[in-house]
């Protein structure tokens, strides 16, 4: 793999001043570090997926580059810093850019646009079915979602336009905000015939949208979908309403208990007494079943195991151990929250509904990232 220094770079400081050390990206050196992160995250995630999984893209003359759903923070400053792509790969390319979304803020600009490239992306709002009709001899070197949230919005994946992209020869690559949420994509891409990553990069330069009370990491994981669903594929609608399953329950678990329950569905040990462990599997909320007798237990505050009845013997068999992913057992471990463990919870005085919350959380990572350009 060639050196450059998105690959060379640990971190956000080291890969700013390699930037600011090209005369004419030397502007870069004196923002803050918060903005100048803030406008290069998007290049900066596209040049490492370019490096990890497509570095021959890199020798071309130049790149053109579709960012679908595009919104705020990946169009920042009229997309003028994607041209920052070029010398993150250390490549002499040039950057074509064309900013797409339903959703597109034209607008959004950074303190430090007056330091941006002289070159604009070209935008247009609308959805992507709209924009291929529109243009049918359109192709793209790099076709990108950020956060693309497939789950909510799977109209995406009901048409033909990631397969057509793919058919072209487009590199179709997105990024998530944990590990965890792009298995929540992965799964919603298989259900509708997609092979996508087994696993996703990490990437060091995200940006933190997060609180006091969590980690939003945007653009921290990236991947790449492979390839498109084989003719004739029935979309698994199983799979997609046992992964509505884990999500409601997350989301009652942030309204009833709090905070979001960890290892859903994980094989852990517990002491139970001097000498003694109990294998348990972690279901939600500190609510537990044994492997071997199928006992469903809540761990309470004082450490005691208090018994909450049986979970049936094929239930149990059920559960995916061995090599299974492990969003395959945290949607086991939500099923079973959802059929036997929902009536014991007491209920939240004035919690927010679940979709009200949502909502309030979205609302709140907006307002940070948009912090973080001023």
């Amino acid at each position: 793999m060639s050196s450059s220094p998105i690959l060379d770079c640990v971190d956000w400081p080291s890969l700013i001043a390699a930037l600011a050390s090209c005369p004419a990206w030397r502007g870069l050196g004196g923002l803050r570090l918060a903005l100048a992160s803030a406008v290069l995250a998007a290049p900066a995630a596209i040049a490492r997926s370019v490096a990890l999984r497509a570095p021959q893209l890199a020798q071309r003359e130049s790149l053109s580059v579709l960012v679908i759903g595009a919104e705020s923070v990946d169009a920042v400053d009229g997309g003028r810093w994607y041209q920052a792509i070029a010398p993150m790969l250390d490549a002499a390319c040039s950057v074509r850019v064309v900013l797409l979304g339903a959703s597109l803020e034209p607008d959004f600009s950074s303190a430090a646009l007056a330091l941006a490239p002289a070159a604009p992306a070209q935008q247009a709002c609308g959805r992507l079915a709209e924009y291929l009709d529109a243009h049918p001899q359109a192709a793209f070197d790099i076709a990108v979602l950020f956060q693309p949230g497939f789950q909510k919005y799977r109209e995406w994946l009901r048409g033909a336009d990631f397969a057509h992209l793919l058919a072209a020869g487009s590199l179709l690559i997105g990024s998530s905000n944990a590990q965890d949420e792009y298995q929540m994509e992965r799964w919603v891409l298989e259900c509708h015939g997609y092979r996508a990553s087994e696993q996703a990069h990490d990437n060091p330069f995200y940006l933190e949208l997060g609180d006091a009370q969590s980690s939003i990491r945007w653009g921290s994981a990236l991947w790449q979908i492979e390839t498109a669903p084989a003719p004739g594929f029935i979309v698994n609608r199983t799979g997609l309403a046992a992964l509505d399953t884990l999500t409601r329950m997350v989301m009652h678990s942030m309204r009833v208990v709090g905070e979001p329950a960890p290892a859903c569905g994980a094989a852990m040990e517990l002491t139970a007494g001097p000498g003694q462990r109990k294998t348990l599997i972690h279901l939600f909320d500190r609510r537990f079943v044994d492997s071997k007798d199928g006992l469903l237990l809540h761990l309470a505050a004082d450490g005691s195991l208090q018994p909450l009845g049986k979970l049936p013997a094929v239930e149990l068999a059920a559960y995916p151990g061995g090599s299974a992913r492990d969003i395959e057992r945290a949607i086991w471990a939500a099923d079973i929250k959802a059929r036997y463990l929902l009536d014991g919870y007491a209920a939240a005085k004035n919690a927010p509904i679940e979709t009200a919350l949502a909502r309030s959380m979205f609302d709140q990572m907006r307002e940070r990232a948009a912090k973080l350009f001023r």
